[in-house]
């Protein structure tokens, strides 16, 4: 039996429509601007202003893949912003790393049966926590988890951004482990990454599904426990788990 099923988010919970980084980074940058500009701070002109954090976005990406961990971008954030003498709220800091987020936060949907399938594991007792590769702070993830009525299902949360260790590493998955009190070998991940997903999780002992996102791939291979489409696909699946069946049309 399963006491506890752990997913990856950015396409898995969360599906994020193609994502083109100059245009994204364009449109944060402008809407980060505009609310900084709202709050009546003296700004330089846009150009100046997004080429500093470009410069220091890019700096701390290149300091991220030479050292293996993930850092949050708030931090970069503050930074740039003391370089430009600009002192914020706690609120006023969440808010301008919103506005960063925003545009792809827009770009976002949730799978159909999501909401019922999550309610039935939770009705079954069934433990739930999200463990994340991302550089996008824990308030901006909670607050789209929030709004898609998806935050309340996980109290348990893992950031990279937040932990520094990143899948396929062990260590994140044994974290929400730990702070679920569920033993590996009870404990069952769904992500859409092979590598990161489904090897990091069997690496650390629990049992993985790999969600293809509608992409049609033979299982052969793949090496996962299992393999979904969508998330409404669970219920099936999972009986070869021991979780009861049931429709999540």
């Amino acid at each position: 039996m399963i006491d506890a099923i752990l997913f990856d988010l950015a396409d898995t919970l969360l599906n994020f429509d193609e994502l083109r980084p100059r245009r994204l980074f364009s449109e944060a940058a402008k809407d980060s601007y505009r609310y900084l500009k709202g709050l009546g701070f003296s700004l330089p002109d846009f150009k100046a202003y997004s080429r500093a954090y470009l410069w220091a976005f890019g700096r701390r990406i290149f300091w991220s893949s030479i050292r293996n961990r993930d850092y949050d971008c708030i931090n970069v954030m503050v930074a740039v912003l003391k370089q430009l003498n600009i002192r914020l709220s706690e609120d006023e800091y969440r808010t301008t790393a919103w506005t960063w987020y925003e545009s792809a936060a827009r770009r976002s949907h949730v799978d159909r049966g999501t909401h019922r399938v999550l309610g039935h594991l939770r009705r079954q007792g069934i433990k739930m926590a999200i463990i994340s590769n991302t550089l996008v702070p824990a308030c901006c993830l909670d607050r789209h988890l929030k709004g898609e009525g998806l935050l309340e299902f996980f109290p348990i949360r893992i950031y990279s951004s937040v932990v520094r260790y990143k899948k396929p590493h062990p260590a994140i998955f044994r974290m929400a482990l730990e702070e679920l009190k569920v033993r590996p070998e009870r404990a069952i991940f769904v992500g859409d990454s092979l590598k990161r997903d489904i090897r990091g999780a069997q690496r650390a002992g629990l049992a993985a599904i790999w969600k293809t996102g509608g992409r049609q791939i033979k299982a052969g291979g793949c090496g996962a426990d299992g393999i979904i489409q969508h998330i409404g696909d669970l219920p099936h699946i999972l009986t070869e788990f021991g979780v009861r069946e049931w429709s999540a049309a």
